[in-house]
């Protein structure tokens, strides 16, 4: 092999192995977080209420619709996220909170792909036109 293709070979492995580190850290950056829903698409969340998101490091989610608490899975690829399947417990609500519970829990189970900024988790769903915004729990 001339010295232009070592080059080239050693750039074309450099670039892979640095995409594959790009996509092990967008799974590590969800692993072992937790979120508290703030927008539930065009509407803000019910704030006596609020949804949450927990991603712990073996692929699996839970957290709560507002009323019932759920467990389920996520497998992520990139920046595609895909819940499923989703279990809840079936605790009677006001219908205000059931409602947003039912619309949190269908938004998830059509989620297409996220975003982590630097204060906030962004999940684009086929449910809502505008994402699911999260932000880190209050303590």
């Amino acid at each position: 092999m001339n010295v232009s293709m070592t080059r080239f070979a050693t750039a074309l492995v450099v670039t892979v192995l640095v995409g594959i580190g790009a996509t092990a850290a967008e799974h590590k950056g969800l692993a072992g977080t937790n979120w508290q829903l703030l927008q539930l698409g065009p509407n803000g969340a019910l704030s006596e209420n609020l949804p949450t998101l927990s991603f712990s490091n073996d692929g699996k989610v839970s957290g709560s619709g507002g009323c019932n608490t759920f467990t389920g899975t996520a497998t992520i690829s990139g920046m595609a996220i895909k819940f499923g399947p989703l279990a809840a417990t079936k605790k009677a609500c006001s219908e205000q909170v059931n409602a947003q519970e039912a619309s949190y829990f269908k938004a998830l189970e059509q989620a297409q792909t996220f975003e982590m900024r630097a204060t906030s988790l962004l999940i684009n769903t086929k449910a809502f036109n505008e994402p699911l915004s999260f932000v880190p729990p209050k303590m």
